[in-house]
């Protein structure tokens, strides 16, 4: 595997009376100081308010973070207080990436510090929810869309059914479906196509809650037919009520990304469907100055079900309005998930021998494994390696020494403890990245919740900030 070539300060200081190598131990030494600086301001914060990193109590859901439930959601006062410090130490950053970036909240918290942002998701309604969040929007627009599309249900007396898909009817109640059908119709009619997906939003959270799904896993799991029976479901009410309260989110959320335009009126921003194992290439090294992401912390099927969670939200909004959507995706509960890192397990462990040499830690993490069933380890060794072929499109995307930030969680493989912190430390620095600082923080309320719960897969309830530099090019970045 190639890699770009790294600067090397001490075989520099070696070549005596050598004018290149002069010239990049200068700017090595200035990164380094620029590090310790950035590494000082986080760990300032945690001394001057302990438990600072676990925004306990001061994480909210505003401005457009809280127009859908999307599992494990970044905390978006943690991600604004990163990026404010190293905007302080690195003023002429001016853009950011997440190539893992869910419902967007690096995307909201970048843009109102009129930081440029470029986000991927490999879940179609990721990228709505990113897209919709993206967009300012006129808040009297959306009131009278809301409008329109509560006199077009009153008004609709058709008890014809718009979707079908397997196993519908274990999902929603046959009273539901009729007034989800009423809804789909009034929401395609209107023009505009903004217009739509902000309310299909409104849709998904409406969904989510009335189906016969329960709402206290991510993973689809039914209740059961006497709850089912028993429930009071108002689909329509529901509906307005979310809308209602979708359009308060919108109105703050334009509020917060004008105030970024006008700090930078060249602010752009792009929520693309993709895989970030197949990202394309920059040309050129004035790309991305920070990275700011939160990959799966395992594969998903046994950690967070993102693709299973947004299941049925999709089977009732129409494709065209969804970014990257396509009718595979919808195929199974399990199509998007398996997409995802560490989806598909046959032949993982002949990657094994590549990924003890780049990193010590998964090497010991796969020794205490060998004890456990073989399954345990293909979804360690398969999820690793997606993980680590990710990193050479990302990397790819940022200009020389640029700054990242991974927020990461490490959950347990059959009792034993996976360390994602220290294996994504390694596969980084193989690649010519440096270690700035590692923040832990508590997941406020107890524990992330997971797929489910056994011997296998447990929940988690802290989580790291893993702070790097990224590699020194041969191109010298006049950032630097």
């Amino acid at each position: 595997m190639a890699h770009p070539p790294v600067f090397n300060a001490t075989e520099d200081r070696a070549q005596s009376g050598n004018p290149l190598g002069a010239a990049r131990e200068a700017p090595m030494r200035l990164a380094a100081q620029v590090e310790e600086e950035l590494a000082s301001k986080l760990r300032e914060r945690a001394t001057s308010t302990p438990e600072f990193w676990s925004f306990s109590g001061r994480s909210r859901r505003e401005a457009g973070h809280g127009i859908f439930a999307y599992p494990a959601m970044m905390v978006p006062q943690l991600q604004g207080a990163l990026l404010e410090d190293v905007k302080a130490v690195d003023p002429a950053v001016a853009s950011v990436i997440d190539p893992f970036m869910g419902s967007g909240t690096v995307m909201l918290e970048s843009a109102s510090r009129g930081l440029s942002f470029s986000g991927t998701d490999i879940n179609p309604l990721a990228v709505l929810l990113a897209t919709v969040k993206s967009q300012v929007h006129d808040s009297e627009q959306l009131t009278r869309v809301r409008q329109r599309i509560a006199l077009r249900v009153t008004e609709d007396t058709s008890d014809e059914i718009e979707v079908e898909f397997h196993n519908r009817d274990k999902w929603f109640r046959a009273d539901v479906t009729r007034d989800l059908s009423k809804l789909k119709r009034a929401i395609s009619a209107e023009r505009s196509k903004a217009m739509r997906q902000a309310f299909w939003v409104a849709m998904a959270e409406t969904i989510r809650l009335v189906s016969n799904s329960r709402t206290s896993t991510v993973k689809l799991h039914s209740y059961s037919v006497d709850e089912i029976d028993a429930r009071q479901i108002d689909t329509i009410g529901t509906f307005l009520r979310i809308s209602a309260s979708l359009i308060e989110q919108l109105r703050d959320q334009a509020e917060t990304l004008s105030r970024g335009f006008r700090k930078n009126p060249n602010l752009r921003i792009s929520c693309s469907v993709g895989d970030a194992r197949n990202m394309p290439a920059k040309k050129n090294r004035a790309a991305a100055d920070i990275l700011m992401t939160s990959p799966p912390y395992g594969d998903n099927v046994t950690t967070v079900t993102y693709g299973q969670h947004s299941y049925l939200p999709l089977q009732w909004i129409d494709c065209s309005d969804v970014p990257g959507m396509r009718q595979e995706l919808l195929e199974n509960t399990r199509s998007i998930d398996s997409l995802s890192l560490g989806g598909k397990l046959k032949g993982a462990l002949t990657w094994a021998d590549e990924l003890r040499d780049k990193s010590p830690a998964f090497a010991h993490c796969l020794e205490q494994l060998q004890a456990h069933p073989r399954n345990a380890q293909l979804r360690f060794v398969g999820f690793v390696h997606d993980l680590d072929q990710s990193l050479d499109a990302i990397t790819a995307q940022l200009r020389s020494n640029a700054w990242m930030f991974w927020t990461l969680g490490e959950r347990k493989i059959s009792g034993v403890r996976v360390p994602t912190v220290a294996i994504v430390r390694d596969l980084l620095a193989f690649r010519g990245s440096r270690h700035v600082e590692t923040l832990e923080r508590k997941i406020p309320g107890g524990s992330k919740r997971m797929a489910f719960r056994n011997a296998s897969v447990e929940t988690m309830n802290t989580e790291s900030i893993l702070v790097m530099r990224g590699p020194s090019y041969t191109d010298l970045d006049s950032r630097s």
